[in-house]
C-alpha cells in the first residue's frame, strides 16, 4: 500500500473538528506581556483601541499557503518584539484578499471590501501605528466592534468545505473554473470527477514545474473526497506522528493486514498520546528503546496484526513541504521489542555517550564514527546531512530493514581499533597501538556486537562473506 493510501486511511478518520484544532494558536506564553490593539472600522472611522478582547470571540490561526504568499484564516495576529506594526498592518491585506475575500459569504465580502481596499491604500500613518515600541502584540481587526471571527464564522465552515483546489484553473468568462476531467480516483477506484490536489509536497511532480501538472492528473486521479483525505492525513501526520530524538526526526505510521476502522483509530490515539511522554522521552538517549515505549499503548492482543511506516523526514511547517531521507516501511512491533529485550540482556548501548565507568559494549564505537567526529570537531551543523543518514541506517540494521555484511563489520572493528573520533591514530606513549596492549578488552566487544547482530539476524550470511 503506497504513502498516499495510507494517508488516505488516516485522512478519512481526521473530523473538521480535528484540522480546526491542528490549525488554531491557543498557546501564548507569558501573556501578560501582551498589548492588544484593536483596529475597529466602524462606518467611515477607523480608530485603535488599546483593550483586551475575549479569547471566545477570536481564532488565532496558523499561516496558511506558502512561504511567499502566507496569510492566516482570520486577520487576528500575534507579534513577538514586533518593532514595525505599520508594516505588519499593511501585510494584513494578504489575509483579505486569499481568506477573507475567499471563504466569506457575499453579503460579508461586500461588508470587507472597503477595509481590505484600506489597508492595501494605507501609506500615511494615520493611526500612527509607527509610534508603538518594541514589543509583544496581539493586532485584531474588527468591524463595527466585532471580530471577524464572530461576524463571520462561514469563513471556518468553507475553508474546510474548500479544502483543496483543483489542480488546473483557467478563467472562463472571467470565471475561475477548476479544470476536472471524469475518470476512476485512483484510491477508491470509482468513477469520480478528478483532478483535484492534495497540496501534499512530496508525490506531487506539479511542485517542481507546472508543465506537469497534466501528468500528475493523469498518474494520479483524485477525487475532491480523496484529496481531502489525503490533506487531512498529512496534517494529522505532521501534527500527532512526528516526533524527534536527538537531532533525528521521523513519522510513525500504522498499517494493519484487516483493516478495521476503529481499532486502526485506537492505534493513532494512542501514538497522539505518544506525545504527552515526549519531555520524559526525550531524556531516553536510545532510540529504540524511545520507539518501544512509544508502542507500549497499542493493544497487546491486537499488536500481532499491526506493522510501522517510519519515515524519516524533515518538515516545513510553513508549506508542509517535506524532505523524506528514507522510509522503513512494515516494521514489525515484536521486532522493536526484540531488539530492546537482546540489548538488554547482551549489555549492548545504542546511546552516543558513554556512561562512566561502563561494561557495556556501545554501538557508537563502529556505527556513529561521522557524528562523534562532527562532535570532536564541532562541526555537528556542517555534518548534519551525514549524521542523519548515519542514525539512519544504524536504525535499518536494528529494525531488520537491511542486513550488514559481515566483512564490512570487519572493517568497522578495524577502524576503531585503528583511529580515535578526530582520526587520529590510537598510539602508546611507547609507539605502541593501543589495541595491541588491550587486544582482550577490543575483541570481548566485538565479539559482544557480532553476538548481538547475529540474535537479531543482523549480520547477512557471516560464513560466505568471510571466506
Amino acid at each position: 500500500m503506497s504513502l498516499a493510501h495510507k494517508l488516505y486511511k488516516i485522512g478519512q478518520l481526521v473530523t473538521n473538528e480535528d484540522i480546526k484544532k491542528i490549525i488554531e494558536v491557543t498557546d501564548f506564553k507569558d501573556l501578560g506581556s501582551y498589548t492588544t490593539l484593536q483596529i475597529d472600522f466602524h462606518n467611515d472611522r477607523v480608530t485603535v483601541n488599546q483593550s483586551a478582547i475575549d479569547s471566545s470571540r477570536t481564532m488565532f490561526t496558523k499561516k496558511i499557503g506558502g512561504t511567499s504568499n502566507s496569510y492566516y484564516l482570520y486577520p487576528n495576529f500575534e507579534y513577538q518584539k514586533e518593532n514595525d506594526l505599520y508594516k505588519k498592518f499593511k501585510a494584513i491585506s494578504y489575509t483579505f484578499e486569499n481568506s477573507v475575500m475567499v471563504y466569506a459569504n457575499e453579503e460579508h465580502q461586500k461588508l470587507a471590501e472597503p477595509v481590505c481596499h484600506y489597508i492595501q491604500n494605507y501609506s500615511e500613518d494615520v493611526l500612527s501605528l509607527k509610534n508603538f515600541e518594541s514589543g509583544n502584540y496581539f493586532l485584531i481587526i474588527t468591524i463595527n466592534g466585532k471580530t471577524l471571527y464572530e461576524l463571520m464564522p462561514e469563513i471556518l465552515e468553507n475553508y474546510l468545505e474548500e479544502f483543496v483546489e483543483s489542480h488546473i484553473t483557467k478563467k472562463i468568462k472571467g470565471v475561475p473554473t477548476p479544470q476536472l476531467q471524469e475518470t476512476l480516483d485512483f484510491i477508491t477506484l470509482k468513477k469520480s470527477m478528478c483532478g483535484y490536489n492534495p497540496n501534499v509536497k512530496f508525490f506531487t511532480m506539479d511542485n517542481y514545474n507546472d508543465k506537469f501538472k497534466p501528468q500528475i492528473i493523469n498518474k494520479l486521479p483524485m477525487s475532491k473526497e480523496t484529496a481531502i483525505a489525503i490533506k487531512k492525513g498529512w496534517m494529522y501526520a505532521i501534527t500527532h506522528l512526528k516526533f524527534y530524538h536527538k537531532g533525528l526526526e521521523y513519522i510513525i505510521i500504522p498499517s494493519m493486514v484487516n483493516f478495521d476502522d476503529k481499532i486502526y483509530g485506537e492505534l493513532l490515539t494512542a501514538l497522539k498520546r505518544s506525545k504527552d511522554i515526549e519531555v520524559l522521552a526525550s531524556k531516553e538517549n536510545s532510540f529504540i528503546r524511545k520507539l518501544a515505549k512509544q508502542i507500549e499503548g497499542f493493544d497487546k492482543d491486537k499488536i500481532n496484526s499491526i506493522s510501522l511506516d517510519i519515515l524519516f523526514t524533515e518538515v516545513n511547517l510553513t508549506n508542509l513541504s517535506v524532505k523524506i531521507f528514507a522510509t522503513l516501511e512494515d516494521v514489525i512491533p515484536s521486532r522493536i521489542k526484540q531488539v530492546v529485550n537482546e540489548m538488554q540482556q547482551q549489555g549492548i548501548k545504542d546511546i552516543l555517550k558513554r556512561q562512566e565507568n561502563s561494561q557495556d559494549t556501545y554501538l557508537r564505537d563502529y556505527f556513529s564514527r561521522d557524528e562523534l567526529f562532527a562532535i570532536a570537531t564541532k562541526n555537528t551543523s556542517g555534518m548534519k546531512n551525514k549524521i542523519i543518514q548515519e542514525k539512519i541506517y544504524l536504525a535499518k540494521i536494528l529494525l531488520g530493514y537491511t542486513q550488514l555484511k559481515y566483512i564490512e563489520l570487519l572493517k568497522r572493528f578495524e577502524h576503531h581499533r585503528e583511529y580515535d573520533f578526530e582520526h587520529n591514530k590510537k598510539l602508546e606513549d611507547d609507539g605502541i597501538k593501543e589495541w595491541m596492549h588491550y587486544t582482550h578488552s577490543f575483541i570481548e566487544h566485538e565479539n559482544r556486537v557480532i553476538e548481538f547482530l547475529q540474535s537479531i539476524n543482523a549480520i547477512e550470511n557471516r560464513r560466505g562473506n568471510y571466506e
